[in-house]
């Protein structure tokens, strides 16, 4: 899956995965786990969601997002004022506690960062097949000092019955990708309707599960 997919998925308007209003397991259980020392959130593969409001509400967010009209569209239609300006090899859009890294999330380095409190994804690792799987979470790790905490959302659903993305992750899958840390499934529920985000999915049955995963 190249980049080029994704960049036409934004260009003509087919972002079917793109949550309108906040995630509702994020606003339902990560408020149950916000320190009073936490402060900093890496959002890989932002898109322009709306849950990057949601945590400058309560710290500074970064995030990665290869597309520039992702990144435009986040700020207009939330109208918010921001600057723009080149970091090679990416373009650092940044608002009051927003940044938001446009180019090659694989070209992003941690080592430029403060640490992160955590990690949040949503659907990041269920867009990837599984050839990238395996570089994305070694790169994604990276990112992890020894206190942050990865707040990680999956699908789980007959793959048979559907070609992602998204991608069905499995429990066994998450322990395997993430082997040697601290993994709890924190929570599930089922998608009765089958909707995510803005489509109908074509399953006979799908559910979302809830990851915390620490070193």
């Amino acid at each position: 899956m190249q980049q080029e997919f994704w960049h036409n998925c934004w260009e003509n308007d087919r972002t079917g995965w793109h949550q309108d209003g906040c995630q509702p397991m994020l606003v339902e259980y990560f408020p149950k786990f916000w320190q009073t020392p936490d402060h900093r959130v890496f959002v890989p593969l932002c898109g322009k969601s709306e849950d990057l409001l949601f945590f400058a509400e309560r710290g500074k967010v970064v995030g990665s997002e290869l597309s520039a009209r992702a990144c435009q569209q986040f700020f207009a239609e939330n109208q918010l004022a921001y600057t723009r300006q080149a970091k090679h090899p990416f373009t650092l859009y940044q608002s009051k506690d927003i940044d938001i890294y446009q180019g090659d999330f694989f070209a992003l380095q941690a080592a430029q960062f403060k640490p992160f409190d955590w990690i949040y994804d949503r659907a990041a690792l269920i867009a990837l097949p599984e050839s990238m799987r395996t570089d994305y979470v070694q790169h994604l790790i990276s990112f992890m000092g020894q206190k942050t905490r990865l707040f990680l959302l999956t699908l789980e659903f007959d793959q048979r019955e559907m070609a992602g993305p998204p991608f069905a992750i499995s429990a066994g899958l998450v322990h395997q990708l993430f082997a040697g840390f601290n993994i709890r499934q924190y929570a599930q529920r089922e998608l009765t309707d089958k909707v995510f985000a803005q489509r109908i999915l074509p399953l006979s049955q799908v559910r979302e599960c809830l990851y915390i995963i620490s070193r």
